[in-house]
């Protein structure tokens, strides 16, 4: 009774802050007859729902913090206005009730007017909101709509034994975690849409998200795919390998370790997988293997992670009016953009950064290495040159838009012609901190003008003028609704965003400050309690006291700007809480988060104090701040930039409470005097009591739920953490040799053997744990293909059969080879690894053995036709072989298994073999046919004989004649009286 009561008291608080309007119209009645009925109102009727909640729209940054303005003063996770809410109809119901296995359902939940509209416009549209206000859910709902629609409209058309039209639509990501979270939310929703509970669960299990990553289910060809694969839901790292795949000679053929054997059926190869992962160069891999070799005087002023932004977004990834995708920007055209408003490198910086470059791209050759925009230029480059065949599509949604670079966008317009309506771009420019990506999202529409719109008009509608009007390009939607987090945090995260729409205007798309439902604590500045240091402060106690101090939970953690201040962390506290960097936090969201000496390690250093800059001139400087501090300027403060985005993904990673910790006061103190003039932040020095309340206790499964989640995100050390924790030991097993594999990855430049132990080790770890397909793996990277072949053959299965069998080729075992291939009914294989073993004898038994089944093996029936033609193949390379030796029996032997009595003459005549050819046509029979070549050999004598074989017993008479005659002559002229 006293939780109801509480609620009703909350209800009570939440209900008071409706407008009159909105509660009046609740209260309306609509009768149809003696029915009482929902009543409705247009979408367009312009409902204020609030009191006082930002219906003027404009929020002033600087006002303090009153929970009265708010909806609702409750912890994110216990809100009941970011509850999601269902429409309970009869469909529902069903659904419900018919779900007998007990699984949690997804059913199609109720969006906002806002999100309403969206989803509903026709026209292809920007979506732009920051991190938290439901730009995914947008996506997948507007998808399903379309899908919906779809069915409904041609579900009448049909007429009986007609195939179901496929609506062809693509949603493209980088992450394979919001893929799989993407695909499992569509699969259920049509599944609930078709009233089917028993099929909606065929997606992997998390356990299982690598295998469901590598999208195995989907060839890499847009040519033949199968309609219920439909939509397609991929990263774009499997949209490259698609659009490599469909157009002619692969990319990847051009490497000699992989030449000829790159694909097969559609699927990678393990020789291609093996490149990919041992050959591309990642930032991680540009800066452990390149960087240290570049010249020192360069990599003195220059950040790895500029140069290498510049390179993929600039020099090799951007896109200018009047660009050809498929070709690099010029040394000229690139330090030119110095002269740009938006840049922040001078000419000098950018000349040298070009330099690096030009190394780069000569000792990425010499190592036979490529990165992703060499593909991306290779594809371009294709696709001016020839026609993309295969499926189009009817509909393409970007989801995080920001992580990909402007030559790779501009890809999708070759996939989608409908580019009036087909097109939602969706992302968050202040995220952009993926290494490798830099640009505005206003740049997206620009492209889109310019590579989609503009040229699918000059080559579809030249008559069609009126399409380039200005204007035809729709508006951006901006999100500002947030479903994450409160207002304590988004009011802080916006004070970032001001500062880097003050000094960098053009590096962010400006949007109206977010809103929440729901107020919350505002974020903590913590101050020592005395001379110690703070981490030590909040986790000093921990394990005394009887149990209290129990550490961070799994849903919280701690930020820091490196691995060199993690690795100060754990000196201090060991295990006792979760540390990732900035970096690797994004994509990543919990209940608490402590940002740790963000400024006290930042290279700004004291530089940061040239946001007084801003604040005097918005009259926020108080009586003591000193009235000297430096000037900003783009070119002597362009890490600013980076900076201030930084600790706007920090802060947004909390959904509840965020702690912020510095141990050097002066250098955090322009930032902190900024955030306290607007009321945005509480100070509070450090006790046990508060030390106390920031910690929280997980069970097992929370813990094991958070290492799963950061496991995907390859954040392996801290998931190994949190395995620990659970109690997981198979997890935790797992962890630490996926750990163990990436570091010997980054290792593998500078210390290769040491690289080698490392992932020997994480290759027997991931055997003993029975994840065979990636020991597999870890032993093709060591060059062990026999060990990866073994483990392939006996702990996989048969659907593992044809990567063993090209393991062992690989290992030169092709006997071995021959026989796993044969197993698996990889019939063209199997006579491959004949070939290159030279075993041709045992190829012939093959073949052999494949005429003998025909007749009772169903798999050699129904592919008769091809085996003919492969075996034919190899047939006539053994014999052209045998040919070369001189080994007229080895070659004989193989031309009598032709499969056609045309295909044998056609072969040894075109050889000259014309011998052979008369002994094959006498032992078939063929006499006549022998008689001619045996003609053609003067083989006098043969050919009597071969007429008398054809009982042509008149013409064999008239031949002895003959040549009794001639002998006769030829003797009398021999031996005169």
């Amino acid at each position: 009774m006293t939780e109801t009561t509480k609620l009703l008291k909350r209800l009570d608080s939440i209900f008071a802050m409706y407008t009159d309007d909105f509660i009046d119209r609740c209260n309306e009645k609509l009768r149809e007859g003696n029915l009482e009925v929902p009543k409705s109102w247009s979408v367009s009727d312009d409902i204020i729902r609030f009191k006082n909640h930002n219906n003027d729209n404009k929020v002033n940054s600087g006002a303090s913090v009153d929970c009265r303005s708010h909806v609702e003063n409750a912890k994110v996770n216990e809100s009941l206005l970011l509850m999601k809410f269902y429409s309970l109809s009869s469909d529902v119901v069903n659904h419900l009730l018919t779900d007998v296995e007990g699984r949690e359902v997804e059913l199609p939940f109720e969006v906002t007017d806002e999100e309403r509209a969206i989803i509903m416009f026709p026209r292809s549209s920007f979506i732009l909101g920051r991190s938290g206000t439901g730009k995914t859910t947008i996506l997948t709902m507007k998808l399903y709509q379309k899908l919906h629609q779809y069915s409904i409209a041609t579900r009448d058309s049909m007429t009986a034994g007609d195939a179901a039209p496929i609506l062809h639509q693509l949603f493209v990501t980088v992450s394979p975690k919001l893929c799989y979270a993407v695909k499992k939310h569509v699969t259920q929703l049509k599944s609930f849409a078709s009233e089917n509970t028993s099929k909606n669960n065929n997606l992997a299990d998390m356990d299982d998200l690598d295998k469901m990553a590598e999208f195995r289910d989907i060839p890499d060809t847009f040519v033949g795919i199968e309609p219920e694969k439909y939509p397609l839901i991929i990263t774009f790292h499997k949209f490259l390998m698609m659009l490599d795949g469909t157009l002619g000679n692969s990319y990847f053929e051009r490497f000699r370790d992989v030449r000829g054997s790159s694909q097969y059926e559609g699927r990678r190869s393990i020789a291609l997988q093996t490149f990919i992962r041992r050959n591309e160069v990642t930032y991680d891999r540009f800066r452990s293997l390149y960087w240290p070799h570049f010249n020192a005087k360069y990599t003195k002023i220059l950040d790895p992670s500029r140069v290498f932004t510049e390179i993929m977004s600039h020099i090799k990834g951007g896109l200018k009016e009047g660009e050809s995708g498929e070709t690099k920007r010029s040394r000229e055209a690139y330090v030119s953009l110095s002269k740009s408003r938006v840049s922040t490198l001078s000419a000098e910086k950018r000349d040298a950064i070009y330099d690096v470059f030009e190394n780069y791209e000569k000792m990425k050759m010499e190592r036979g290495g490529f990165d992703l925009a060499d593909f991306v230029i290779d594809i371009h480059l294709r696709l001016k040159n020839e026609d993309l065949m295969g499926d189009k599509m009817d509909f393409v949604y970007i989801d995080e838009v920001q992580d990909l670079t402007m030559r790779q966008i501009s890809l999708f317009r070759f996939i989608c012609k409908n580019v009036d309506e087909g097109f939602v771009f969706c992302g968050d420019t202040a995220q952009t901190i993926a290494r490798g990506i830099d640009f505005r999202f206003e740049d997206i529409r620009s492209l889109f003008y310019n590579e989609f719109f503009m040229k699918s008009s000059r080559i579809c509608e030249p008559s069609a003028s009126g399409r380039r009007e200005k204007g035809v390009i729709s508006d951006t939607f901006c999100l500002s609704q947030n479903f994450r987090t409160h207002t304590g945090v988004l009011r802080l995260a916006q004070s970032v965003i001001d500062l880097i729409c003050h000094f960098f205007p053009q590096s962010i798309d400006v949007l109206a400050p977010e809103t929440s439902l729901i107020y919350g604590e505002s974020p903590v500045v913590l101050e020592p309690g005395s001379d110690e240091n703070l981490i030590m402060s909040i986790f000093g106690h921990s394990g005394h006291d009887g149990g209290k101090w129990v550490g961070f939970g799994a849903d919280q953690v701690i930020l820091v700007r490196d691995d060199s201040a993690r690795n100060e962390i754990f000196n201090y506290i060991g295990k006792k809480a979760l540390v990732l960097t900035i970096v690797e936090c994004k994509g990543l969201e919990f209940q608490d988060v402590l940002l740790y000496n963000f400024f006290g390690s930042s290279p700004m250093s004291d530089q940061w104090r040239v946001l007084y800059e801003f604040l005097k001139e918005k009259d926020l400087l108080d009586s003591t701040t000193s009235k000297s501090f430096p000037s900003f300027s783009e070119s002597r403060h362009n890490i600013l930039c980076s900076e201030l985005k930084q600790l706007y993904v920090a802060i947004t990673r909390t959904r509840q409470r965020l702690w912020i910790c510095e141990n050097d006061e002066e250098l955090s103190k322009p930032i902190l005097n900024y955030w306290r003039r607007l009321c945005l932040v509480q100070v509070r020095k450090i006790d046990d009591s508060l030390a106390l309340a920031m910690q929280r206790a997980s069970s097992p499964e929370e813990w094991k739920s958070q290492g799963v989640k950061l496991f995907w995100e390859k954040k392996y050390e801290m998931a190994t953490v949190c395995f620990e924790k659970a109690g997981e030991e198979i997890w935790e097993k797992r962890a630490k040799a996926s750990g163990l594999r990436a570091s010997a990855d980054s290792m593998r430049g500078s210390n290769p053997k040491e690289a080698r132990v490392m992932l020997k080790e994480a290759a027997e770890i991931f055997d003993s744990i029975d994840r065979a397909d990636t020991a597999a793996e870890c032993f093709c990277d060591l060059g062990e293909y026999e060990r990866a072949g073994r483990i392939y053959l006996e702990k996989c299965g048969t659907s593992e059969l044809r990567k063993a069998g090209e393991c062992f080729s690989l290992a030169g075992n092709y006997k071995l080879a021959t026989e796993v291939y044969n197993k698996g009914n990889f019939f063209d294989e199997c006579l491959s690894a004949c070939t290159k073993g030279n075993h041709f004898d045992l190829g012939l038994q093959y073949i052999e053995q494949w005429k003998q089944q025909a007749s009772f093996d169903t798999v050699i029936m129904t592919r008769f036709n091809e085996i003919e033609n492969i075996s034919q193949q190899f047939l006539e390379k053994c014999a052209f072989e045998c040919r070369k030796k001189k080994d007229s029996a080895s070659m004989m032997k193989f031309v009598r298994a032709f499969c056609t009595e045309e295909s044998k003459r056609n072969f040894l005549k075109s050889r000259d073999c014309l011998e052979e050819l008369l002994i094959l046509e006498e032992d078939s029979g063929n006499f006549i046919e022998a008689v001619h070549i045996a003609l053609q050999l003067g083989l006098i004598l043969r050919e009597i004989d071969l007429l008398e074989k054809a009982k042509d017993f008149r013409n064999a008479s008239l031949l002895i004649i003959s040549y009794v005659l001639n002998n006769s002559v030829s003797q009398m002229a021999c031996n005169p009286k």
